[in-house]
């Protein structure tokens, strides 16, 4: 029984047949495609000074009062101490100066006769309570010889320096912008170096944001960016003014600096809100975006082909990647017509029959 038994063959096994799956399909269609960086950072005033006293004084009080969040034109006073001291000394000292030159002017007649009218014009165009025109130049050095010995030069830039400092009295603003903080309250004494608040600028604003090093080459000068809002609104727009030269060791990224302005009607942007956006880079041409999950870590796809039996199968692709970001990735190597496969797929393989669901 046994040997009978060792005399059956076995029966042939035949493979399971493979079952074609159902896909979908994507045709390459090459054109221009830009690059687009995700960003996000903090946004910061691009103009914002520090407001120091450099001469002793109250802090005057009326009018437009220095006060946290008060918003000043360019060229407005900020800040105003009171000056009223100095300004009653300059009236002294351009009376002083004018007595000077009055009785300088006789003999200025007598040994400059040529340059006699000039300075009796000077003379009549000053005024005690304004401040001094720029006096005439000496025709030679005898002249000027002689308004140094009569203490005329050494007036005039006396009188010249007590008006530079009495301007350092008020701080206009240079730009539009707003008191983010105030040190000092109206009718406080100042000193002379005492910090009084901070003054920043609206309209123009900054963001520092920290690009990974993959996207770098990507990005240049002059690139246009947008900025948005938790719901997806753009609400500022600019271009990349700067590029850091290095990148960080520990973070593998560099600072890239983006200027941008409000394209809302409110007040979208403000100094120190964190906002994320994009950055749109020169457009690479003869390119198509994918899917980021279409490619695999050797940058390979699937193509969709017909094999020797007319059937659809799939088949290895190798592509180059020319970006990518976190969802999308723009390649190369793909010709106008071909099918590849559109959708994430556990199990695929080189030669796994499919059928094409539109």
């Amino acid at each position: 029984m046994k040997a009978l038994i060792g005399m059956k063959t076995d029966p042939p096994v035949k493979s399971r047949p493979v079952m074609a799956r159902s896909v979908k399909a994507l045709t390459v269609s090459l054109g221009d495609n830009i690059p687009e960086t995700p960003v996000e950072g903090r946004v910061d005033a691009l103009y914002r000074i520090s407001l120091f006293a450099e001469v002793n004084g109250v802090l005057s009080i009326g009018g437009k009062e220095f006060r946290e969040g008060t918003r000043f034109r360019a060229g407005e006073v900020v800040l105003r101490l009171d000056d009223s001291e100095l300004r009653a000394s300059l009236v002294a000292q351009r009376s002083a100066f004018l007595q000077t030159l009055s009785t300088s002017l006789a003999d200025l007649q007598m040994d400059f006769p040529g340059s006699a009218q000039v300075w009796l014009d000077y003379a009549a165009s000053m005024q005690v309570d304004a401040p001094l025109p720029l006096l005439p130049e000496p025709a030679d050095q005898r002249q000027r010889l002689f308004l140094a010995n009569r203490g005329i030069l050494a007036t005039y830039h006396n009188i010249r320096s007590a008006e530079e400092r009495l301007s350092k009295y008020q701080i206009v603003a240079p730009f539009d912008g707003v008191l983010t903080e105030a040190m000092v309250q109206p009718g406080a004494l100042v000193r002379a170096g005492q910090p009084m608040g901070t003054f920043v600028g609206v309209g123009d604003f900054e963001v520092k944001t920290a690009v990974h090093a993959r996207y770098l080459p990507a990005i240049s000068r002059g690139d246009s960016v947008a900025f948005f809002e938790e719901n997806g609104q753009k609400v500022a727009e600019g271009e990349v003014k700067r590029l850091a030269s290095n990148v960080d060791a520990s973070t593998q990224s560099a600072s890239v600096f983006c200027q941008i302005r409000s394209i809302a009607a409110s007040d979208a942007l403000r100094d120190g809100r964190y906002l994320s956006g994009k950055i749109y880079s020169r457009a690479i041409p003869e390119s198509m975006a994918l899917r980021v999950d279409l490619l695999n870590d050797e940058d390979m796809l699937f193509a969709i082909e017909k094999n020797a039996d007319g059937e659809w199968v799939l088949r290895e692709r190798k592509v180059e990647v020319l970006f990518r970001s976190q969802d999308e990735a723009v390649v190369s190597g793909l010709a106008p017509g071909d099918r590849i496969l559109a959708e994430s797929m556990n199990g695929s393989y080189d030669g796994l029959p499919v059928n094409i669901v539109e």
